[in-house]
C-alpha cells in the first residue's frame, strides 16, 4: 500500500476513535445532568435559612415532585400576587408585592432561593416573608 493511504488510513482511524469518544462522553454528560441534578429527583431535601444584620434568605433542595406544592404556598403567602403558574417554571427576579415589600427569588423544579433585604423592607415586610420561609421549611417537615 502506498505510503500518502496509509498515513490517510491513520488519519481517519484516529478521528473515528476520537468521535466516538467525544460522543460517548456527551452521551454520558447528558445522562448525569438528566438523572442526577444535585438530587433534586430524589428524596433527600435540604433547607436552610441563614440571617444577619441586612439580610434574610432561604436556600431548598427537595424533590421535583414537591414544587407544585411549594408554589401553591408561596402563591398564598403573596397572594394576590403570584410566582408561578406551572411546576415546571424557571424564575429568577426581584419581585414587589402591593404592601411595599421586595424580595429576590429563583426557583426552578426541585430548587428554591430566597433573598430579602432588610435594610429596604419595613419591619412588617421581614416578619410576613421570614413566615413564609418558615412555612416553607414546615412543609417538608423540619
Amino acid at each position: 500500500m502506498p505510503q500518502y493511504l496509509t498515513k490517510n488510513h491513520n488519519q481517519m482511524k484516529t478521528s473515528f476513535f476520537l468521535a466516538t469518544f467525544c460522543l460517548i462522553s456527551l452521551s454520558a454528560f447528558i445522562i448525569y445532568t438528566k438523572f442526577d441534578v444535585n438530587d433534586v429527583n430524589r428524596d433527600k431535601t435540604s433547607i436552610s435559612i441563614s440571617e444577619d444584620a441586612d439580610s434574610y434568605q432561604l436556600e431548598a433542595v427537595y424533590n421535583v415532585n414537591n414544587t407544585g406544592r411549594v408554589e401553591r404556598y408561596i402563591n398564598r403567602c403573596i397572594s394576590p400576587d403570584r410566582l408561578g403558574d406551572s411546576e415546571n417554571d424557571y424564575i429568577d427576579a426581584s419581585s414587589s408585592l402591593p404592601d411595599g415589600t421586595v424580595f429576590y427569588v429563583k426557583e426552578s423544579p426541585g430548587k428554591l432561593k430566597i433573598e430579602f433585604n432588610k435594610k429596604k423592607n419595613s419591619t412588617a415586610s421581614y416578619y410576613r416573608i421570614k413566615k413564609m420561609c418558615e412555612g416553607v421549611k414546615g412543609l417538608f417537615g423540619h
